[in-house]
């Protein structure tokens, strides 16, 4: 289920409807990325989508276009309860 942070999205100055849209997209393909056994990985270099074979690391089986970032995924509120993730 996605859920959006609406705080947040005000904070940014986004529209809620857009960020909700682009969020339930991104949700849908993820799940169906999942049940095709696909990682969606992002990183310094981009995104693709990823397959593990149990060879030496994972077949790179698309290249996506877009802005992605890596990371762990850290995530923390802030002094005014904002939800802010890692720079």
């Amino acid at each position: 289920m996605v859920s959006i942070n609406e705080q947040e999205i005000e904070a940014a100055g986004l529209d809620q409807i857009e960020v909700q849209r682009i969020a339930r997209g991104l949700s849908r393909y993820a799940k169906q990325a999942a049940a095709l056994g696909l990682t969606i990985f992002g990183g310094a270099c981009g995104g693709s989508l990823r397959f593990d074979d149990g060879g030496d690391g994972a077949l790179i089986v698309a290249e996506l276009d877009g802005s992605f970032e890596g990371g762990d995924g850290a995530f923390m509120n802030d002094a005014d309860g904002i939800c802010r993730g890692e720079n």
